[in-house]
């Protein structure tokens, strides 16, 4: 699946956004850059909620999100426009799905019965398939219009809805812990920066990764031992099927030792008498070249979120996704910066990666189109305006 263009007329920072992401570009990594409160992270989380969003197929009233910024955001809007008898466009997200699906999503709010009003208007040269409702109170509602360019799914009512239910398993957001978030409340955005909350962050966090399974923080750790006892399963399954022992286990091994440059290595803390089974391996921590052993928590910020990231794409297998990263450079040394598009694509080669970025190393690692901007613009150096 690729994300293949969005458009955001105008919400919170963002204003006239339009921005193309090449499906026949080569790698599928682009970096989004703008000045600081240009929209970046509003951008990012705008599409997770709008394609983790579930549109109601039943019709029956019921909230689009419950308990979120955001969804009190929307229902202040399609109130105030519905009083007006309009119906508001504010978001196009166009997707392509197994490289032959082009799915257009215009999400929209305010007076629901002004529908057949707007396409009119706006002269749909592909026409909708339907109008999903993912709210409605009375006139009142929030509707997606949801066009495919391929008539034998179109044609198809249950594909067709099969196909939007789908979407959320293929899109991914991982950003920074300290970040607030859209799809939380205003009380929970509001604890990041206060002392006196009844929930910590961290509570909040934990809930929202509840809410939305493909949410992730730089800080995902916690499953390093679980991905060696995979690994140890495969072996072993491998060696029940063909009387040898598979190489996962040592090549996760390697490849975890080559994350880092001092020659720290990974290795069990823990091992009981039976070899290959899954409880084997009750923790992991890692021996710097003199010997002595320390834990994950000793490693650097940088050290360690590199390791999160990769130890994401191993335990969830994620392929054929459209991943959202914000601040990925964060706490990486320039060189390591410089070579973040080659890690993505060899841990995750399927993917397409929309990178939230203030760094120019990182850009360095794509062709100048790969680099997208919200505007206003980043400056130019002094040197490029001469």
């Amino acid at each position: 699946m690729r994300l293949v263009r969005v458009q955001v007329p105008e919400f919170r920072a963002l204003k006239d956004v339009d921005i193309t992401f090449e499906p026949n570009f080569y790698p599928q990594v682009f970096p989004l850059g703008s000045l600081n409160g240009g929209g970046k992270s509003t951008l990012l989380q705008l599409i997770f909620v709008l394609l983790n969003l579930e549109p109601d197929f039943s019709r029956k009233n019921i909230p689009m999100l419950e308990d979120s910024y955001f969804n009190d955001m929307l229902l202040k809007l399609i109130d105030k426009y519905s009083l007006k008898e309009e119906l508001i466009k504010f978001a196009t997200i166009i997707l392509l799905i197994n490289d032959n699906i082009e799915l257009r999503l215009d999400y929209l709010y305010g007076a629901f019965y002004s529908l057949s009003d707007y396409l009119e208007k706006n002269e749909y040269t592909i026409k909708p398939i339907d109008g999903y409702i993912f709210y409605k109170n009375g006139e009142s509602a929030i509707v997606v219009l949801a066009s495919i360019d391929n008539t034998n799914i179109a044609e198809d009512q249950i594909k067709v809805t099969q196909l939007i239910k789908s979407i959320k398993k293929h899109i991914f957001l991982i950003s920074p812990s300290n970040q607030s978030y859209i799809f939380a409340t205003q009380e929970e955005r509001r604890s990041l920066y206060t002392s006196d909350s009844g929930k910590t962050y961290d509570q909040i966090l934990r809930n929202l990764k509840d809410r939305f399974p493909n949410f992730f923080t730089y800080d995902f750790i916690d499953v390093l031992t679980e991905v060696f006892r995979l690994a140890r399963d495969k072996d072993y399954n491998e060696r029940l099927k063909t009387g040898v022992y598979g190489t996962h286990s040592e090549q996760l091994e390697k490849s975890i030792n080559n994350l880092f440059i001092d020659g720290k290595k990974i290795t069990p803390l823990t091992i009981d008498q039976k070899r290959h089974t899954k409880d084997s391996i009750q923790s992991m921590g890692f021996k710097l070249p003199s010997g002595e052993e320390i834990y994950p928590e000793d490693l650097s910020h940088g050290e360690l979120k590199r390791l999160t990231i990769f130890i994401l794409f191993q335990y969830y297998e994620i392929q054929d996704a459209i991943i959202l990263m914000d601040e990925i450079e964060n706490a990486f040394h320039p060189d390591w910066q410089r070579h973040i598009v080659d890690d993505l694509l060899a841990w995750g080669p399927s993917n397409q990666y929309i990178l939230a970025t203030h760094s120019y190393e990182l850009c360095r690692g794509v062709t100048p189109a790969h680099v997208k901007e919200i505007y206003p613009k980043l400056p130019f150096e002094p040197e490029q305006q001469l």
